[in-house]
């Protein structure tokens, strides 16, 4: 028969080898969770002493700048009802005098109109402007 103790210390060596790496696997595996809630409590830790009070900076600066915007937007609106009320009368009271003016700036027009006419006396319409004379009387 064939002597397998050769095989057999090489069969030994290898698994010893292979716990060992199975140790070292597990062993970087611990590591790695240790790290990992290391990693965890100092990410809660910045966001409980750094973020929160941020945040809540933040949130009610937010807030004062909702409510500020919400009075704007009531006053605005008032504002444009009022002018809305103010161009209503406006038009009104010109609609009124309109009517009731009418005819005294007709009569204006038409005194302004004969007075030109009579200033005038017609004299620009027919006067006639020769192109070859270039002088005028000085």
């Amino acid at each position: 028969m064939v002597d397998l103790t050769w095989t057999n210390t090489w069969l030994g060596i290898l698994a010893v080898i292979s716990l060992i790496q199975f140790l070292v696997i597990c062993v970087a595996g611990f590591m790695g969770y240790r790290m990992y809630q290391k990693a965890m409590m100092t990410l809660e830790n910045v966001e409980r002493v750094h973020i929160a009070p941020l945040r809540a900076r933040v949130d009610g600066m937010l807030d004062q700048v909702q409510a500020v915007t919400d009075r704007v937007r009531h006053a605005q609106d008032s504002v444009s009802d009022a002018l809305r009320h103010v161009t209503g009368t406006g038009n009104a009271v010109a609609g009124a005098v309109r009517s009731k003016t009418w005819p005294i700036i007709g009569i204006i027009q038409g005194l302004k109109s004969v007075a030109s006419t009579v200033m005038g006396n017609g004299r620009e319409e027919h006067r006639e402007e020769h192109p070859d004379r270039s002088y005028r009387a000085m």
